[in-house]
């Protein structure tokens, strides 16, 4: 390369840094301000398509994007043991604040990364002494429970749990079982049910101490017995609100789960291997007040097939995946997934939720047979007996309802771009296939949303929250419309802005 060309392509790229933005900052500690080293630090731009940069933070806790094209750019940062952050955030819930760039544009940000809550303290026997190995759960303050981690205690009965977002949360002892005593499971201020427990809150930056309680001492039961396994090997689980329990199962087809407190209990039994006759299993609800013996019959599976009419009794054709399907037990709900429609397919039994996946031009209104609880437009419980055959029809209106409106800020201007929060406010929360809906409004501020089923909605315009929940449109004083049927609803909103 000559020295005249050298230069030139030098000059180039000179001029090129010269133009380009950049964003450059430190990520810090939020309480103490200690630079924090390694952090994965992304820059997002907003174009559709665009790959975001990913970099870590050096020794100093300062990240650079030295050569950015003109743009608008979200930063967030992220570490183990602390919380992600995106910058600008005004709550932990909510997006952060875009960062618009021309060309030659530079930023300074500093962001601060909060710790997660804890919750610490001891698990006590009777006579206030530490019990060691034992196991601590935390639960989501939900009905029923929601089991989200579990710590052992120490030496000294002290137990910690990490991790967790701000919220409510429910702590509880695990059954445990030494040489000579035997201890019950037990929520956090000495009770057995979580009903008459006591909901701890958990807040970023903040350990929650000496929340201290008793084991209650008590006899655990055995569930145990035998299971026909001449078409193949069992597998066995204990089902009940502290999750899935296995059994342990011998040849010759004896099992024994661990020894349990007292209380309501599924047992699901499945032989999977079976290929004469194709998977078997059974199902059974148990209650354990003392010693059980159980025998187990694994028998073919019950299948489950759809049907779809319009009000009018007219049946209707619909795609693959119309229709929602996700398991039930006393630990809550399972995972939705989306079910097959055509002939009827195969599912272990138990007790299951269905439902119609939610479409602009339709809605459920009906579900066939009409001893099923429940709205058509939610979840629906269905029990599937082993061996069983079970048809479901939906009737589905073909004139969903629409609500639509304006939104403006203080000043009464139409804001465009704004997402709208739609949830369907007289719906049991736990029935609810999406709790909230969104779209955005256009570039004069106007929204729409359709496919709804009759009923009553609150909505909420606000660039403040990715996904707000219930708690959080309470606070905003949200909107509420009623709808009918086939019918159109205008709801004009104010921006809510997080003050």
């Amino acid at each position: 390369m000559s020295a005249h060309i050298k230069q030139t392509w030098i000059l180039t790229l000179a001029a090129g840094a010269l133009h380009a933005a950049s964003i450059h900052g430190t990520v810090v500690e939020n309480q103490t301000g200690y630079p924090i080293a390694r952090a994965i630090v992304t820059a997002q731009p907003a174009k559709a398509g665009a790959q975001a940069i990913v970099i870590r933070s050096n020794l100093s806790g300062i990240f650079d994007f030295p050569s950015l094209p003109a743009g608008t750019y979200r930063i967030s940062a992220a570490k183990a043991g602390f919380a992600p952050v995106q910058y600008g955030q005004k709550r932990w819930y909510s997006p952060g604040m875009p960062i618009a760039l021309a060309d030659g544009d530079a930023a300074d940000l500093t962001i601060r990364m909060p710790r997660f809550g804890g919750i610490s303290g001891t698990l006590l026997d009777e006579n206030e002494v530490g019990l060691q190995d034992a196991e601590v759960a935390v639960y989501a303050n939900t009905r029923p429970p929601r089991l989200l981690g579990r710590a052992v205690t120490d030496d000294r009965g002290i137990y910690r749990l990490g991790s967790m977002r701000p919220g409510t949360y429910l702590v509880r002892s695990i059954a445990k079982v030494y040489d000579d005593e035997t201890y019950l499971p037990t929520f956090y201020r000495d009770s057995p049910v979580p009903n008459e427990s006591h909901a701890i809150e958990v807040k970023f930056d903040e350990e929650v101490e000496h929340m201290d309680f008793h084991a209650s001492p008590g006899r655990l039961f055995t569930v145990s017995g035998e299971v026909n396994i001449a078409f193949g090997r069992a597998v066995l689980s204990l089902l009940s609100d502290m999750g899935a329990v296995p059994a342990t199962v011998d040849a010759n087809g004896r099992f024994t789960f661990p020894p349990v407190a007292p209380g309501q209990y599924e047992l699901l039994a499945a032989i999977p291997d079976d290929r004469a006759r194709g998977r078997s299993a059974d199902f059974q609800t148990l209650t354990v007040d003392r010693d059980v013996s159980v025998r187990v019959n694994p028998t073919p599976l019950p299948k489950l097939q759809f049907a779809f009419a319009d009000t009018a009794g007219q049946p209707l054709s619909m795609p693959e995946g119309s229709v929602l399907l996700r398991r039930k037990d006393p630990a809550g709900e399972g995972d939705a997934v989306a079910a097959a429609i055509g002939t009827g397919f195969p599912l272990m039994p138990g007790r299951w939720e269905v439902a119609v996946r939610p479409g602009a031009t339709y809605c459920a209104v009906g579900i066939e047979p009409k001893e099923l609880a429940g709205r058509a437009d939610g979840w629906t419980e269905i029990l599937l007996a082993p061996r069983s055959q079970t048809l479901i029809r939906f009737v589905l209106s073909l004139h969903p309802a629409i609500v639509g409106g304006t939104v403006t800020n203080a000043n009464g201007d139409p804001v465009a771009g704004v997402p709208v929060f739609v949830e369907p406010f007289d719906l049991d929360p736990r029935l609810r296939i999406e709790p909230l809906r969104s779209v955005t409004t256009d570039g004069k501020g106007r929204y729409e949303i359709s496919g709804l089923a009759a009923g009553v909605y609150r909505l909420m315009a606000s660039f403040d929250y990715e996904m707000p929940d219930a708690s959080q449109m309470a606070a905003a004083n949200a909107k509420k419309v009623q709808v009918d049927d086939g019918g159109r609803a205008t709801l004009d909103l104010q921006e809510f802005v997080i003050r």
